[in-house]
């Protein structure tokens, strides 16, 4: 043990079996059971005399109160999917105006003076669910690349385009050179690395 020094503490008998019987169970030594008695009851300011019936059920209500609030959440969200799995999704042409256009409220008015049969979109028209959700992820990924080769586009010019300097010796052909330091060189290629 080094040179650690222990202290000898009295207990009446039953309490101090009752002690090594919990500290066998728990801990490696004694002194790591009653430390770790010492620390819950200070860390989580507890008295040893205090009842926690009080406190234990204010935990209690408040659990229970989330659990009943997560199931109401719950419960709403099953009602949302089972009513469009019923009903389906059919997008009107002034709900897409507005989600992709932005578009103005008077085209929500136009749209009210419109027979409903117009205003369904024919390429989703009859389609279940699975295949309008795939269709709309489908549509989310095309927009994430095209934004993914813009900004390639964007680094190219400013990494590459823009820092060549064509120079052109007495004798030869003309050439390109690049003005760009190794490191970011080195940065540009790790880049485009493929994984």
């Amino acid at each position: 043990m080094g040179t650690e020094s222990f202290s000898n503490i009295r207990f009446k008998k039953d309490t101090a079996r009752r002690f090594q019987s919990f500290s066998r169970m728990y801990y490696k030594t004694h002194t790591l059971a009653l430390s770790g008695m010492l620390d819950f009851f200070k860390y989580n300011e507890i008295s040893p005399h205090e009842n926690l019936g009080k406190r234990m059920g204010l935990i209690m209500d408040f659990l229970q109160k989330f659990r009943d609030f997560t199931a109401k959440r719950n419960n709403a969200t099953i009602a949302i999917i089972k009513d469009l799995e019923k009903h389906g999704i059919m997008p009107t042409k002034a709900m897409m105006e507005l989600l992709f256009e932005g578009g103005s409220t008077s085209s929500t008015q136009k749209a009210a003076d419109i027979p409903k049969a117009e205003l369904v979109i024919p390429e989703i028209q009859g389609m279940d669910l699975d295949t309008e959700f795939a269709l709309l992820e489908e549509r989310k990924q095309r927009q994430l690349l095209e934004q993914e080769l813009n900004n390639i586009k964007s680094l190219i010019q400013e990494q590459l385009i823009s820092r060549v300097k064509v120079i052109r010796p007495a004798l030869g052909t003309p050439r390109l050179q690049l003005k760009m330091t190794l490191s970011e060189w080195n940065a540009f290629q790790d880049y485009f690395k493929t994984p």
